[in-house]
């Protein structure tokens, strides 16, 4: 999901960093190898504006 949402607003993983962490984990995530956590789901729903929910 999160991979589709950074492709159809055309941002760049760099544009999460400061959002739900490293460059290392923004790539974890994104690349589906590690979970997103209730803060950063949190985070990533004000981000894009849509319900935390989407990404737990």
């Amino acid at each position: 999901m999160l991979q589709h949402l950074i492709e159809s607003k055309e941002i760049r993983q760099a544009d999460l960093v400061g959002i739900i962490g490293s460059s290392g984990v923004v790539s974890e995530v994104v690349n589906g190898k590690r979970a997103i956590s209730k803060a950063q789901a949190k985070a990533l729903g004000d981000y894009f504006q849509i319900s935390p929910s989407v990404f737990i």
